[in-house]
């Protein structure tokens, strides 16, 4: 059976149905594994809309299991029976294209399970952060064949939101399961919803909205889907505005910026953002807010220098150090070993997406990481643009050496689409610069969705 990992209020509300909700769990696993066989793709965009059940956890034969891991294993395990029962080869097209970076990740994880202080605690993390998310990507890429196929998922993806934006905005209105006490003043209220963190609601939702945003650019004259559409974003950009988590609105910015600058006229859109800039650092009331941000002269800010300070010192430590790292779920010892607990808490992840790998899965597993995001933008944008001849100066979007780049001309809007799961990529990294955006159940999964749609 399941138990719940929520705030105490949360729990409580949840406890009551305790019986309901454990046989709700079992049927949809049931139904899962049917889906699995017979249609894959609808019991992959049913695990996506589970995505946030990671917090229900089980244990089974002394093996500590959430109930998404169970989705994703239940899934896979369909997927490969469909295989068998209709005598059907599994594509490998994807997987040739990320196949060495996915490698290096795999293997380099793999390592630094072993240099993990706690195996069996590593061993965990190893299969929630790694090897299911990557199980379900292989299943995304075998069971997206139609356009049809690609909006199910799309659609999953807006429905695993709904739950954590509505109940974020309730808990901007009440205060009602707001993890941490300091959060629930009236005054600065910042909404977790079921998570532990505001961040982790913009961290979850950020990207999403991203990639909604390039598909309601897509399919633009369709105005029902739009309206859909709509009413899934709309409740998550409140949500984000909600968690005043400044990594969400910097990562959304620079989404934002990259839609513009590829998809309109580039010297107009970087002359704005300059001029943008230039104007908040010369208003006052603007400067005081956004200088101590950007020169992280704030106490958050002088967090995320500490704990860099405290990465690089042990990566430069020894070269045993900077090639493997110090193994899965280590950094929190390390930085105990060095932080002043007057100033600050214990943290699991040096909340930087770069170091996070490097500590966590070694340099090979950086370097993995790294050339799988340069495989993601390589093919991203051979769907967003395409060479054309010579074209007068006038011509939007005038590029490289004199070419233009326009939109591939593909009838379908799929340029859109593109551009915002590129854009959702963009908003990751950025947010990732201070921030943990993949070293979480749900995130990493997440993560392979976008890799997979692209």
């Amino acid at each position: 059976m399941f138990i719940f990992d929520f705030h105490w209020q949360i729990q409580h509300f949840l406890n009551q149905f305790w019986w309901q909700i454990n046989f709700l769990l079992l049927v949809i696993l049931v139904v899962l594994g049917y889906l699995a066989i017979k249609k894959p793709v609808y019991a992959a965009g049913l695990t996506i809309i589970l995505l946030p059940t990671y917090l229900f956890r089980s244990n089974i034969l002394g093996v500590p299991f959430t109930y998404l891991e169970l989705c994703i294993l239940v899934t896979f395990i369909g997927w490969v029976l469909n295989l068998i029962f209709y005598n059907l080869q599994p594509k490998t097209y994807n997987l040739k294209n990320y196949r060495l970076p996915i490698t290096l990740i795999l293997l380099a994880s793999t390592i630094s399970l072993f240099l993990s202080p706690s195996l069996r605690a590593a061993a965990g993390l190893w299969k929630a952060y790694f090897i299911e998310p990557i199980l379900f990507f292989i299943i995304l890429t075998n069971v997206i064949k139609t356009k049809n196929d690609k909006k199910i998922i799309l659609w999953s993806l807006g429905v695993s939101t709904l739950a954590i934006s509505l109940l974020g905005i309730f808990q901007k209105l009440t205060g009602f399961g707001i993890y941490e006490p300091s959060w629930t003043a009236p005054a600065n209220r910042r909404v977790t919803s079921f998570f532990s963190s505001p961040n982790a609601v913009g961290l979850f939702l950020g990207p999403i909205v991203v990639i909604y945003g390039g598909w309601l650019l897509a399919e633009i004259k369709n105005l029902k889907a739009a309206i859909l559409k709509s009413l899934i974003v709309i409740p998550a950009l409140l949500a984000i505005l909600f968690t005043f988590s400044q990594g969400t609105w910097l990562g959304l910015a620079a989404a934002l910026i990259f839609i513009f600058f590829f998809s309109w006229n580039k010297k107009i859109t970087t002359s704005v953002v300059i001029a943008l800039i230039v104007l908040s650092l010369i208003v006052p009331m603007t400067r005081q807010i956004i200088l101590p941000l950007i020169t992280f002269q704030d106490a958050a800010g002088q967090n995320r220098l500490e704990l860099a300070k405290i990465s690089g010192q042990y990566l430069l430590a020894s070269p045993k150090n900077f090639i493997l790292g110090a193994g899965i779920g280590s950094f929190a010892q390390i930085q105990n070993q060095a932080r002043d607990p007057l100033k600050m808490e214990v943290l699991l992840y040096p909340h930087n997406i770069f170091l996070n790998f490097w500590l966590e899965t070694g340099l090979l597993g950086l370097i993995g990481f790294i050339w799988l995001i340069i495989k993601f933008f390589r093919k991203g944008f051979a769907r967003v643009v395409i060479p054309a001849k010579l074209a007068p100066d006038t011509d939007r979007g005038a590029g490289v050496h004199g070419l233009k780049w326009i939109p591939d001309e593909v009838g379908d809007g799929n340029h859109w689409l593109a551009l915002g799961l590129l854009a959702a990529m963009i908003a990751i990294v950025i947010h990732g610069l201070v921030d943990v955006p993949y070293f979480k159940n749900d995130l990493a999964v997440l993560f392979w969705i976008i890799i997979a749609l692209i």
